[in-house]
C-alpha cells in the first residue's frame, strides 16, 4: 500500500491514475444514459410519402397570398361555373388519366405579367396580363389550363426542399412548379390526347406553345430557360408529324360567350 502512494505521488503515475478514474466515471455515465433511452420500433418511425410533400406543396396558396402583395380578383359566380364546366368536361371525358374526388378552385391574380401555374388539389393560378394580352380565344385557354389540370391530378412536380416561412412570391412559387422541357413535352402529349378526348381544339395547344417561345421575355417568371421551349415547340410539332397532323393547316378556333364574359371581366 505504501508503494502504491509513493507511485502516485510521482507526477507521470498520478496523471495516469487521474485519466483512469476519468474513464472510468465515463463508462459508467453512458452505461446509465443507455439504460433509459427509449426503443422506437421501426414501424414508429416517421416515413414520408410522395403524397406528403404534394399535400404541403398545396398549402402554399395560403403563404402565397399571406403578406397581402398578391391581389387576387374575386370570380363572379358564373365565371367560376365557367371554370368549372371546362374542368368537368376535360376530367369526364379522361377518367383514366384524372379523377375528379377534388373541386377545381381558380384564382385569377391581379398582375401585368403573364403566367399560369398550378399546385397539386387542381389549384389553378392565371394572372390577368395572360387573359387580357395572350388569351386571344378560348381555346389557347383551354389548352393552357389543360395542361396545368393534367400537371395538377397527377402530381407532376420536382421535389424540393421548402422551408415554410409564412410568405411567398410569385417568383419564388412558380421556381418550385416548374419542369424541365422534356417532363413538359411528355404531359403536352397527354394534354394534345385529352383535349381531342372532350371535343376541343387540340390543335391550338400548338399555337399556345408557340406563343411561348415568341415571348420569351414577357414570359421570363414562368420561363427559365427559353431553349427549352423552342425544343418543346421542335418536338411537339415532331409529335404532331408523327401523327399525320399537318401543322401548316390548323383547325378554326371559335369563341364562347361565356369566354369573353371573362375575358371582359379582368
Amino acid at each position: 500500500m505504501n508503494n502504491f502512494c509513493v507511485y502516485i505521488k510521482r507526477p507521470i503515475f498520478r496523471v495516469l491514475f487521474l485519466f483512469l478514474m476519468v474513464m472510468i466515471n465515463c463508462s459508467c455515465s453512458l452505461l446509465s444514459s443507455n439504460a433509459v433511452l427509449p426503443v422506437i420500433e421501426n414501424e414508429e418511425i416517421p416515413s414520408y410519402k410522395p403524397s406528403d410533400y404534394a399535400s404541403h406543396l398545396s398549402s402554399l396558396d395560403k403563404s402565397l397570398f399571406a403578406s397581402g402583395s398578391v391581389k387576387r380578383l374575386k370570380l363572379s359566380k358564373k365565371n367560376n361555373d365557367y371554370l368549372n364546366t371546362i374542368f368537368s368536361r376535360i376530367v369526364f371525358n379522361n377518367e383514366l388519366l384524372l379523377h375528379s374526388k377534388v373541386k377545381p378552385t381558380f384564382y385569377i391574380i391581379k398582375d401585368k405579367v403573364p403566367f399560369i401555374f398550378s399546385l397539386p388539389g387542381y389549384k389553378v393560378f392565371i394572372s390577368k396580363g395572360l387573359i387580357t394580352k395572350y388569351f386571344r380565344n378560348e381555346s389557347l385557354l383551354v389548352s393552357a389550363l389543360c395542361f396545368e389540370l393534367i400537371k395538377s391530378g397527377r402530381n407532376m412536380y420536382r421535389k424540393n426542399k421548402v422551408i415554410p416561412v409564412g410568405t411567398i412570391d410569385i417568383p419564388q412559387i412558380l421556381s418550385l412548379t416548374r419542369l424541365d422541357y422534356k417532363t413538359r413535352i411528355e404531359i403536352y402529349k397527354w394534354t394534345y390526347f385529352a383535349l381531342q378526348r372532350s371535343k376541343y381544339d387540340a390543335s391550338a395547344l400548338l399555337i399556345w406553345i408557340q406563343t411561348l417561345n415568341k415571348n420569351t421575355l414577357d414570359f421570363s417568371w414562368q420561363i427559365r430557360d427559353p431553349r427549352g421551349v423552342s425544343q418543346e415547340e421542335f418536338l411537339f410539332k415532331s409529335f404532331l408529324t408523327g401523327l399525320g397532323v399537318s401543322t401548316q393547316e390548323l383547325g378554326k378556333i371559335n369563341s364562347s360567350k361565356e369566354f369573353y364574359k371573362l375575358k371582359d371581366s379582368v
